[in-house]
């Protein structure tokens, strides 16, 4: 018989057993993915971001024989797709890997009813990759995957390249940049992905991009017009928490157009993307995706190792009458 589980507040004397906790968790998904940064497997870089959120939102914890078997915690993002959310960063939940499905079904069951209560009917957590059964527990509570990051190493990929030609973008080629991000975007809007972007790049963005030395991007000729493209840069801060490291450089922006797909352009355009990364001195290059880019997500899950999920779920908000039914105290 499993020991009972108790879900109570998220407490000070908590914190840095959740820290440790999450550096754990970490700990074993390096021991599949080695490459990743060590850096987050020292408890003492994961506790000041616990304890900082631990003291702007409200959290759980799972007590279990009077130790801590999972905690949860999320923060308010004003507008994510026009809508009140909360979300959980990787770093902001834990639990025990042997028995992760019911603790976080249980300590979401207790937090989730805060969440709604505060108008946040969508809800979002990272998990690392290594964790199937806390995925499926997560995916049983309505949540589907929105985001995957994913690391590899710099040495060549293996697969079909096209014979093309690759050149850095510079400040001269700024409206072929322009022209192949506004093809990205309107390939995120349409079927199956359905992800449009708020943010619109201007040519004084693009120009800023390019002039950045730290900044590469790689444009793959047909003729005379550049027909597909992929940058990096220094580890994206849109990426999850646990990829971002000096050593690590991330693919921000990757499009082929459609009457050249399957030739072999994005992985002459990745090979060479690796073979700067390796000049400037990176050990790994890491990529963040949409899944429900069907395309992207298998050119991405052919060479990279998936180590993050971002799991989605948007709460029917006519359950908002709730919120007037019940007291601040009943939500425990």
């Amino acid at each position: 018989m499993a020991t009972s589980l108790e879900i109570v507040p998220l407490e000070d004397k908590h914190i840095e057993e959740a820290a440790v906790l999450v550096s754990a968790r970490y700990r074993a998904l390096r021991e599949d993915v080695p490459l990743l940064p060590s850096r987050y497997e020292d408890a003492g870089t994961i506790l000041p971001l616990v304890r900082d959120l631990a003291g702007q939102a409200s959290g759980v914890a799972a007590i279990r024989g009077g130790r801590l078997a999972g905690f949860l915690l999320g923060f308010v993002i004003p507008e994510f797709q026009g809508k009140r959310s909360v979300f959980s960063p990787e770093w902001a939940n834990g639990a025990d890997l042997e028995d992760s499905r019911r603790i976080y079904q249980e300590m979401y069951a207790h937090l989730s009813a805060r969440w709604v209560a505060d108008g946040c009917f969508t809800h979002l957590v990272s998990l690392l990759a290594d964790d199937r059964d806390a995925i499926d527990g997560w995916e049983w509570l309505g949540f589907g995957f929105i985001a995957a990051d994913a690391v590899r190493d710099l040495e060549p990929v293996h697969g079909p390249v096209a014979d093309v030609d690759v050149r850095r973008a510079g400040l001269e080629d700024v409206e072929q940049a322009m022209a192949l991000d506004e093809a990205l975007q309107q390939h995120m809007a349409a079927a199956p992905t359905f992800f449009p972007h708020d943010e619109e790049h201007d040519r004084g963005f693009h120009e800023e991009w390019l002039g950045n030395p730290a900044h590469a991007l790689w444009l793959a000729y047909h003729g005379p017009e550049a027909v597909a493209c992929m940058g990096l840069g220094p580890a994206s801060t849109d990426a999850c928490t646990v990829i971002r490291d000096e050593e690590t450089t991330s693919i921000v922006s990757a499009f082929t157009s459609e009457r050249v797909r399957g030739r072999g352009i994005a992985t002459a355009l990745l090979n060479r993307s690796l073979d700067w990364a390796r000049s400037e001195g990176y050990e790994r290059c890491a990529v963040d995706f949409e899944p429900m880019n069907v395309l992207a997500a298998r050119f991405w899950m052919r060479y990279f190792q998936p180590v993050c999920y971002s799991l989605v779920r948007y709460v029917d908000e006519r359950i908002g009458w709730a919120n007037g039914r019940q007291a601040d105290g009943d939500l425990w």
